[in-house]
């Protein structure tokens, strides 16, 4: 095999790979704060109406208030905070629609959660991780 044909597989085995590697970032974007280690369900997966809307975050901070939105506009959400289970250990907070519950099924197409949530060790700093997924 020549020089040329194992340079050529060479940057075709680097396309490719960008290609693979290069998903979607707003799942980064979501997760690129130290304070967030997990949001649930990740960004644009697609879901059922009875999915659990969590955020897992660092050890040193807490949730202030996680609100859904059943569409993009960020309007007209529904603060579900007073309904939010913490999982201690894992440092998770999560809400699970339901009968009886604030929000009792996700509405179909597109949803988005917002979470605040603070540092402990200074709660005046609030900051916020924005996420949307889709509801089928």
């Amino acid at each position: 095999m020549s020089i040329a044909a194992l340079l050529l597989f060479g940057i075709l085995g680097f396309v490719v790979a960008a290609l693979v590697g290069s998903g979607d970032d707003a799942d980064e974007a979501v997760t690129a704060s130290p304070a967030v280690d997990r949001v649930i369900p990740n960004p644009g997966d697609e879901v059922l109406q009875q999915q659990r809307v969590a955020v897992v975050l660092d050890a040193r901070y807490r949730l202030s208030s996680l609100v859904v939105y059943q569409s993009e506009q960020l309007t007209g959400g529904v603060d579900v905070t007073a309904q939010v289970d913490r999982i201690e250990g894992l440092n998770r907070f999560e809400f699970v629609p339901g009968e009886g519950r604030l929000i009792e099924a996700l509405s179909p197409d597109t949803n988005c959660a917002v979470a605040t949530f603070v540092l402990i060790a200074r709660p005046e700093e609030a900051d916020t991780a924005r996420w949307c997924f889709e509801v089928s």
